[in-house]
């Protein structure tokens, strides 16, 4: 009995001891993720507060060089650009930034909603002909920048017409991460070219598996154009041929009655030439006997004409012959005596 009852014990231990271990390891897992959950949030909560710290030292210091005349390519308080104000603002603090506006549109988390944005953001814009400009926001919705040529650093209100249009969102750096951003902000450049590529090369091989399709379903259409095509040709070609022997008949039957109107036309102007003619014949021949009665009478008017002066003459002979003979006898008588 005493054998059994320790066995018993034994075996009890053994069970209790086994439980208790299966649950520690049940509950372990909760136990870690609950410290993890802890330590992350108090490091977020300090980390928040330096970065609160750091935005309000970055804020001031941007707030100091509000009136300094825009430079290109200037980054000192003597002048500055938009990139250049960014990153002289950003140095006070310890952060390092690319030196180009694009290159500062693509450094750290970006934000899209301006509910979300805290002061300090670099905040970006882009122009489809004027290119990138950043600034640093300041909260309420506006931010501090350096606009242009001509200007000096001043706060606008992202309800401006202009930044409104062309606002790309924000970017939030981690400003004791000790991050190198400009190495980030090639590699993240470097990136989104490849994707456009990526992109350029995927929209080239749908646009050609679409053209080829669209070949294809032209080629169909074609093929069906084609034999419509040549179905109307052939109808047309019917219609012609039908239409032009039509034609030929009406012109056969219009040469027809063309004709016969040409015969008669003949015929009437036969008829008219011969009367014409006839007529014609006719005032020539009362012309021609007008014309010899004319004659005949002025050969009888000359006729009588000269037989009138021919009995003058004989006239005037005679007289003169009796003169003569008169003469004569006087002579003879006047001889005689």
């Amino acid at each position: 009995m005493g054998k059994c009852l320790k066995l018993g014990v034994l075996l009890t231990a053994c069970v209790l001891a086994f439980g208790c271990a299966a649950r520690q390891q049940q509950n372990s897992p909760q136990d870690e993720t609950l410290r993890v959950e802890r330590f992350r949030r108090s490091y977020e909560a300090a980390f928040d507060n330096k970065q609160q710290e750091a935005s309000q030292q970055l804020i001031s210091k941007a707030r100091s060089a509000l009136g300094t005349p825009y430079v290109s390519g200037g980054s000192s308080p003597g002048g500055f650009d938009c990139s250049g104000f960014v990153c002289w603002a950003y140095k006070s603090v310890g952060v390092s930034l690319p030196r180009t506006a694009r290159e500062q549109s693509v450094v750290g988390k970006r934000i899209t909603r301006v509910e979300d944005m805290r002061a300090g953001d670099i905040v970006a814009f882009r122009h489809p002909r004027r290119g990138y400009h950043t600034g640093i926001y300041v909260g309420d919705g506006k931010f501090i920048h350096s606009p242009r040529r001509r200007s000096t650093v001043r706060i606008t209100s992202l309800d401006d017409p202009y930044f409104s249009g062309t606002f790309l969102g924000a970017r939030r750096v981690k400003i004791e991460a000790g991050e190198n951003l400009v190495a980030q902000a090639e590699s993240r450049l470097n990136d989104f070219t490849e994707e456009r590529a990526v992109r350029d090369l995927s929209t080239a091989r749908k646009a050609k598996g679409k053209s080829k399709v669209s070949a294809k379903s032209s080629r169909k259409q074609g093929k069906v154009v084609q034999v419509a095509s040549n179905e109307r040709t052939s109808k047309q070609r019917v219609e012609k041929s039908s239409a032009k022997s039509a034609k030929s008949s009406s012109k056969v039957s219009k040469s027809a009655k063309s004709a016969d109107v040409r015969a008669e036309k003949r015929g009437k102007t036969v008829a008219q030439s011969t009367g014409k003619t006839t007529a014609k014949s006719a005032k020539s021949a009362k012309k021609e006997a007008s014309a010899r009665g004319g004659r005949v009478a002025k050969e009888a008017s000359k006729a009588s004409a000269t037989e009138k002066k021919s009995s003058a003459v004989r006239k005037v002979a005679s007289k003169s012959d009796a003169g003569k003979t008169s003469k004569t006898a006087v002579k003879k008588r006047g001889g005689n005596s």
